[in-house]
């Protein structure tokens, strides 16, 4: 019996090949139509049905992804070869398998890579968001030229990417960088996270909870998290003050990561980016005071390079990095 090669469908693919890219969280699902290079040519969004059994929730996003389809084959554009998932949680990547994503519970053991083969008769690379969003900034924004970077993703909860050595860290069980689960204290905002974990105090709907519980006259309920920015951008003392404190509980989990990884850069996706000087001044003097007396130089703060077009890019992130790693 002669036993035939199992076929790698990267060999299917070339520079110029057209990508299918979604990157789903709880909060919101991007589907864009882009190639390689990390171009894209068209996008939708909405928002997830985070709280619909997995099943409907899949047929919303594939509907979603049917329109963009439809509208790049109207403009005579190539058929994508791949699809590519940037997907929130914990997620098993041979499988591409959803395992626990805190902002996806009705989701968990969903075979995403199963079924949008199925679906889209594609190969389909798996990525966990912040992963992906790490690799868009070291391709494509502030980390290019860079060994070692770290990427704070911090919506819907908090999460780091880890590109070290110029490759994506995974960690054993594909769950490397899930420190949003950390508990900081006992109580307090819970963003999609437990009360009192870091999701709770440094996610961006983690900031707006904890700015309705230390300012109710000023926040008499949540605001939602750009109202936070741009109180932060008006210069309203209670907006930097709930910051600040995100900000220390932020500074003291990423001590660990820093003092053990020692990365050339951290870089903050939203809202991160937004925050600017408001959130990197304080994450400075903490980690300043966590590292006090090592002769460690501390890594660069930056705010995202690719800003609005981060999600957009890091959902193409699974088929480039594949392919990419294949040519090497």
């Amino acid at each position: 019996m002669v036993t035939r090669p199992i076929h790698n469908p990267l060999e299917d693919l070339t520079i110029n090949s057209r990508i299918l890219g979604m990157n789903i969280s709880g909060a919101k699902t991007i589907v864009v139509y882009g190639d390689m290079n990390g171009l894209t040519y068209e996008r939708m969004q909405m928002e997830t049905p985070a709280e619909q059994p997995f099943l409907e929730g899949f047929d919303a996003v594939c509907a979603q992804a049917d329109k963009l389809l439809k509208i790049c084959r109207a403009q005579g554009l190539p058929s994508p070869e791949a699809i590519s998932l940037a997907v929130s949680g914990p997620v098993n990547l041979l499988k591409g398998e959803l395992l626990s994503p805190p902002d996806l519970p009705t989701w968990e053991g969903a075979q995403l890579k199963g079924r949008f083969t199925v679906r889209y008769n594609l190969p389909v690379f798996v990525e966990q968001r912040s992963q992906a969003a790490a690799l868009a900034e070291a391709s494509f924004g502030a980390g290019i030229g860079l060994e070692d970077i770290l990427l704070v993703d911090m919506e819907p909860v908090v999460s780091v990417g880890m590109v070290l050595n110029k490759a994506i860290y995974h960690g054993a069980n594909n769950v490397a960088g899930e420190i949003g689960r950390l508990q900081m204290a006992e109580d307090g905002p819970g963003g999609l996270g437990r009360p009192g974990s870091l999701t709770g105090f440094a996610s961006g709907l983690g900031m707006a909870e904890l700015a309705h519980l230390r300012h109710p006259a000023q926040w008499p309920e949540r605001p939602a998290p750009y109202e936070l920015v741009r109180a932060v951008h008006n210069g309203e003392e209670e907006a930097l003050a709930v910051v600040a404190e995100a900000a220390g509980h932020l500074g003291m989990a990423l001590q660990w990561l820093v003092a053990a990884l020692d990365p050339d850069l951290v870089v903050f996706g939203h809202p991160g980016d937004l925050l600017g000087e408001a959130l990197m001044n304080p994450l400075q003097v903490a980690l300043e005071a966590g590292l006090k007396g090592s002769h460690q130089p501390l890594p660069r703060l930056a705010g995202s390079k690719l800003g609005s077009k981060l999600d957009d890019v890091a959902a193409l992130m699974a088929v480039i990095n594949s392919f990419r790693n294949r040519s090497q």
